[in-house]
């Protein structure tokens, strides 16, 4: 009964789309879960933590940035209920004389993320940080991928893409960004914008493979013409140029590159790499259910590992890179 339950929901398109959406949302909503709760747990009982260094202070930051946490998760839900349209598609709002209509709800949303995995990488500190990025990314992405591609394959028609995609992508991206520009570089502001600036402006010269620049996940950022990309450029140059640690700035700019270029290939790899395993995993079922009808009623070893992974990287980033040291 399950199973054909099951089977009837997927076989709509608008049914797979929400699918998409919370399992896309779920990784990020466990990280903000675990932090808030361990801050709430911090203010109750501050005297079993209260070890080495920890100071008054240190526990009132961690107090205050779950509970920011908690707040930018909160109104990222806010945003789907606040626009309704559809699973795979944001309403458009135009703001009169200034640019065409654009999704403001969705631009919310990403900002949302972005700040989420700032703070996240705060909580965590930076390497603990960029292990809690990579499994997030991992939970997130591959398996999201894999799940879409093997609801496509059985119902035999593809879905649009969640949109909840791009806001995640976003969120991802620019929160790894924001929090190298925050640990590792002397001016954070100067370093995000040239990186930013820099990567649209190679975007619109160059026609580089789409996975360098993650372009369906720019969200906001599309915004810039080259008219005002080169006036941010120039503006961006001669801070540069005027700055006594121009050097040691222009590398930070540089390593912020490479870092984004990064991330959007990590992106890029992890959805294709969903979408091969998918794939296969159909493939095998459908020659096992042929060759062993009796065989297609166990779990298919593929999606289990799969499902084990993401599951593992989710529980590991909710008590063990959050176990305090």
């Amino acid at each position: 009964l399950s199973r054909d339950l099951w089977s009837t929901i997927l076989m709509k398109q608008g049914c797979r789309a929400t699918l998409g959406n919370m399992l896309l949302s779920f990784p990020t909503m466990v990280l903000v879960a675990s932090v808030s709760i361990q801050g709430f747990c911090l203010l109750q009982h501050p005297e079993a933590y209260a070890f080495g260094t920890e100071t008054f202070w240190h526990i009132a930051d961690t107090v205050l940035m779950s509970t920011m946490m908690l707040i930018l998760g909160i109104l990222y839900i806010s945003c789907f209920y606040i626009d309704m349209k559809s699973p795979y598609e944001w309403s458009l709002f135009s703001v009169k004389n200034l640019c065409t209509a654009q999704p403001l709800i969705r631009d919310v949303a990403a900002v949302c993320i972005t700040m989420i995995y700032f703070l996240a990488f705060e909580h965590f500190e930076f390497i603990r940080g960029v292990i809690m990025w990579h499994a997030l990314a991992f939970s997130t992405l591959l398996y999201t991928s894999f799940v879409m591609r093997m609801t496509d394959k059985v119902s035999g028609s593809a879905s649009p893409q969640p949109r909840t995609w791009s806001v995640i992508v976003f969120g991802l991206r620019y929160g790894l960004i924001t929090s190298y520009c925050d640990f590792q570089v002397e001016s954070p502001a100067a370093c995000f914008f040239g990186v930013v600036i820099c990567m649209r402006l190679l975007k619109l010269m160059m026609k580089l493979p789409d996975f360098i620049f993650s372009e369906s996940s720019e969200c906001f950022f599309k915004l810039g013409n080259p008219v005002i990309l080169v006036g941010g450029a120039a503006v961006w140059l001669r801070y540069l140029v005027q700055s006594d640690t121009w050097h040691g700035e222009l590398l930070d700019w540089f390593v912020g590159m490479l870092l984004l270029a990064y991330a959007n290939f990590i992106v890029y790899a992890y959805s294709m790499a969903g979408d091969k395993l998918a794939e296969t995993s159909y493939s095998n079922a459908v020659y096992i259910n042929r060759a062993h009808p009796a065989a297609s009623q166990y779990p298919n070893p593929i999606g289990c590992i799969v499902f084990g992974i993401s599951n593992f990287l989710l529980v590991g980033v909710a008590f063990l890179l959050n176990a305090r040291y």
